[in-house]
């Protein structure tokens, strides 16, 4: 009986050990891969840097054509959604890892939450979407990083322009609950379930 026990806690002992070497490969894992991200991102943000500043070099030149004018608009726009396409990148590798850092201030939410939707309106008149906001009449505050936060705003206004079945209504509500401040995005998908 005894060399039963034996054998089960020595099989016992050697699932342990396996747990430990597949958490340990599975940690170097992301590990690496949080590291070969932040270099790429790296990498690519030099090369960006320089374009958008030479884009902002030829606007002051003043170019004449309309065509030129519109190619660096284009070149504009394109470089500042990659510049934000990258950093998203780079704070979702943070974040990942638990090394995002948060500066917590106070933030009036419905200050932040009204200057993120106007920056969506004609999004939202290109796509038929009525939106109706519901806020409280004092905004409340909240301890918040206004920038993650914002981008989480963004996001959420993102989704409803994108995915959001044109011609219908998305609803924004902002309410206080037993001291905490709830908001929530509703909207009717353009996908088919």
């Amino acid at each position: 009986m005894f060399l039963d026990l034996r054998e089960e806690g020595d099989s016992i002992n050697s699932i342990g050990r396996g747990l430990d070497n597949a958490i340990e490969e599975r940690l170097k894992s992301e590990r690496f891969q949080t590291e070969l991200i932040t270099n790429v991102s790296h990498d690519i943000k030099t090369p960006l840097t320089s374009i958008i500043n030479y884009v902002d070099l030829l606007k002051k030149e003043r170019p004449s054509g309309e065509k030129v004018k519109e190619y660096l608009e284009v070149l504009d726009r394109q470089s500042q959604r990659l510049k934000k396409l990258l950093q998203d990148l780079l704070d979702a590798s943070k974040a990942s890892t638990g090394n995002v850092e948060l500066h917590m201030e106070k933030v009036d939410v419905g200050v932040l939450l009204n200057q993120t939707i106007g920056e969506f309106e004609e999004k939202l008149k290109a796509t038929g979407i009525d939106l109706k906001i519901k806020t409280p009449s004092a905004a409340p505050h909240i301890m918040a990083d206004s920038r993650y936060l914002w981008r989480v705003f963004d996001n959420l206004m993102n989704n409803i322009c994108k995915y959001g079945q044109e011609g219908t209504r998305a609803y924004i509500n902002l309410e206080v609950r037993d001291a905490k401040v709830d908001i929530s995005f509703l909207n009717t998908s353009k996908a088919k379930s």
